[in-house]
């Protein structure tokens, strides 16, 4: 495969030949939506998650629609951690086809106002995490997997960036600018990366996200109430993606707008997000 030839992963050739994937964060949420469309469309999953009950979970659902997969425990900010699981995989696997770099936590709190400690956490998870996994994973896919994926979620906040969720948006920036890089690296070897950048939607991630102030996690779940997309939408439109080798996935009409947006009119957008955000403000302290 040349470096022009994009890489494919298409149904047809799941039919004819098992493709394994592997996804973090599987225990609920987009994470779990992925597993169990990829199980129904004949993959076998490797379902991951800090919390192994909640991966068991998915597996018990995705294995009673008849699907194929295993329960493994990861902590995705813990390389050796990845490197235990690509030695297990290697053992157990043929290759890996797809790798799916889903694992996330929201934060949101000013800087100089929020501890570093939330930043470090918020960094590790959703940006080291995604680094762990690609490290790990891509040299063993350039042997074994010529026409495969992988995916990194990062979110439309990682190509704009609101205030106050300063360590959310650096993470995910972090995510957009390694999957452009691996975009490059990967294409001569017939591996390629796709970038999903969603919208909010519908999940654990503002439940289980670290906030410095009620408000700003109020804030947040605005977002979410606001939600125009949901997990299956993402999972569709993802899986669509890489068939045809994209590498920009933004989902939801209000993201893409977004970011069309400060693309074309950057200094004035950015002014636009700023009185976005303390008008939203003012609503919930009216509503206090």
């Amino acid at each position: 495969m040349t470096a022009s030839t994009p890489a494919l992963i298409s149904t047809s050739t799941l039919l004819s030949s098992r493709k394994f994937a592997l996804v973090t964060g599987a225990g609920s949420g987009l994470g779990r939506s992925f597993c169990l469309r990829l199980a129904r469309d004949g993959w076998h999953v490797g379902v991951t998650d800090i919390d192994l009950a909640a991966a068991e979970k998915t597996l018990a659902t995705l294995v009673a629609a008849s699907g194929s997969g295993e329960a493994l425990h990861l902590d995705v900010t813990d390389a050796f951690g990845w490197q235990n699981l690509l030695q297990q995989l290697q053992r157990e696997w043929p290759q890996l086809d797809l790798l799916i770099n889903n694992a996330g936590i929201c934060g949101a709190g000013e800087i100089g106002e929020a501890p570093l400690e939330d930043f470090q956490t918020v960094f590790d998870v959703n940006f080291q995490g995604v680094l762990n996994g690609c490290h790990a994973m891509v040299p063993w896919m350039k042997e074994t997997a010529p026409g495969g994926q992988i995916v990194n979620v990062a979110s439309i906040f990682g190509l704009v960036a609101p205030p106050t969720m300063a360590a959310y948006n650096v993470s995910k920036a972090a995510v957009v600018a390694l999957s452009e890089t691996l975009y490059g690296e990967l294409l001569p070897h017939g591996i390629g990366v796709t970038l999903v950048a969603p919208g909010f939607f519908a999940s654990q991630l503002v439940a289980r996200g670290r906030f410095a102030t009620a408000e700003q996690q109020q804030d947040a779940r605005r977002y979410v109430a606001n939600a125009e997309i949901s997990a299956d939408k993402v999972v569709a439109q993802t899986l669509t993606a890489i068939e045809r080798n994209k590498l920009y996935v933004v989902l939801g009409r209000r993201a893409r707008w977004i970011w069309r947006l400060k693309r074309w009119l950057p200094s004035w957008f950015a002014k636009i997000l700023v009185w976005k955000h303390n008008r939203n403000l003012r609503k919930i302290r009216a509503n206090d």
